[in-house]
């Protein structure tokens, strides 16, 4: 590391003058700096290979959450590692880069929807969290006008959201209703053009949900689930998180019929309980179609676009999934998920 040299007698001429501080070249600062970024994403990356996020749910569910943004320094790093022909550096980025496209690329890689099924009951659901708070709620019934969704799923019902929503007169064309509306962010609701048998108020991990079968027709019906997890922020919302999450696994399994769950999940594909919770022969409806870079949360956010898809539609496999968009922002923090299914 080169330094100025000290003024001494008979030296340079420079006596007098204060003595300079350490000058750390830019081509090594920049080879520190992409070892400290490849270090910590290393760390992670390695975490969640040995599944540490069972161990330890809180932070990774946090950290895990914003996985296919946060490991975009590693290709920065990686790109210096190249440059400047640092080869332990390299390989160290090119191993975290490439566990971050394995992890990542499923979400944003393009497809396209599934064709119906001869003879299926065609459906389409929309569901959104209003943000308990939310007084432009209304704001969500042009889309659900727009997009004549067969079953509306609502999340963090209010008399303030469920007010200024039934005002828009977007729900007035359905028959069936089941409304649970709370002062806090735990009411739920579920609209339906299709009949509503056995609905059933339940708690999942000592938080209010819903559960009900939809009648499509004289043949088919499924077992709908209104979801909404608490969001997963510290040690002891995360085991909340955790235990809901593998109590609608449980729920899920032990359904004879075919399931939809639908909501506000407050997960992401990389978080492994949600991943776990597809195993009980559930598919995300956004996978399925392919559907790219369509995040949902935080639709409010002023200085960042959304970032995490956290609402989601899962489906069993009796569902082809024909549909998935995400909608606009209406002054909630999520944007609505709008789905096609054709039930065999």
């Amino acid at each position: 590391m080169p330094v100025f040299p000290e003024d001494e007698p008979g030296g340079s001429g420079m006596k007098g003058r204060p003595r300079s501080a350490a000058v750390l070249p830019p081509r090594t600062l920049m080879i520190f700096v992409a070892w400290v970024v490849v270090g910590t994403l290393g760390v992670l990356t390695l975490g969640r290979l040995v599944h540490l996020d069972d161990a330890l749910s809180w932070p990774y569910s946090g950290i895990n959450a914003f996985t296919p943004v946060e490991y975009l320094p590693a290709y920065v790093a990686l790109a210096i590692a190249f440059a400047l022909r640092r080869n332990r550096l390299l390989v160290v980025a090119l191993l975290v880069v490439i566990a971050h496209l394995a992890w990542t690329v499923p979400e944003v890689w393009p497809g396209k929807p599934a064709p119906a099924p001869a003879g299926a009951a065609r459906l389409r659901i929309l569901t959104s969290n209003l943000l308990y708070t939310n007084a432009q709620a209304g704001g969500l019934g042009s889309q659900i006008l727009g997009q004549k969704p067969d079953i509306v799923v609502l999340e963090e019902v209010t008399p303030l959201t469920l007010g200024a929503l039934e005002r828009s007169g977007a729900l007035a064309g359905y028959a069936y209703q089941e409304v649970h509306a709370q002062s806090d962010p735990w009411g739920v609701a579920v609209f339906s053009r299709f009949p509503l048998v056995d609905p059933q108020p339940l708690s999942v991990a000592d938080l209010p949900s819903l559960r009900m079968t939809v009648q499509v027709d004289a043949q088919r019906r499924f077992r709908l689930f209104a979801v909404h997890t608490v969001s997963p922020t510290n040690a002891g919302y995360t085991a909340t998180w955790r235990r809901q999450l593998d109590n609608l696994r449980a729920d899920a399994t032990l359904t004879p019929m075919p399931v939809v769950l639908a909501g506000d999940f407050n997960a992401t594909r990389d978080h492994r309980p949600f991943r776990r919770l597809q195993d009980a022969h559930l598919r995300d409806a956004h996978d399925v179609v392919g559907a790219g870079w369509t995040p949902t949360w935080n639709a409010k956010s002023l200085f960042t676009p959304p970032l995490l898809r956290i609402d989601h539609v899962l489906a069993s496999t009796q569902f082809a999934v024909t549909g998935y968009q995400a909608g606009a922002e209406f002054g909630s923090d999520h944007k609505p998920v709008i789905v096609d299914l054709a039930l065999r």
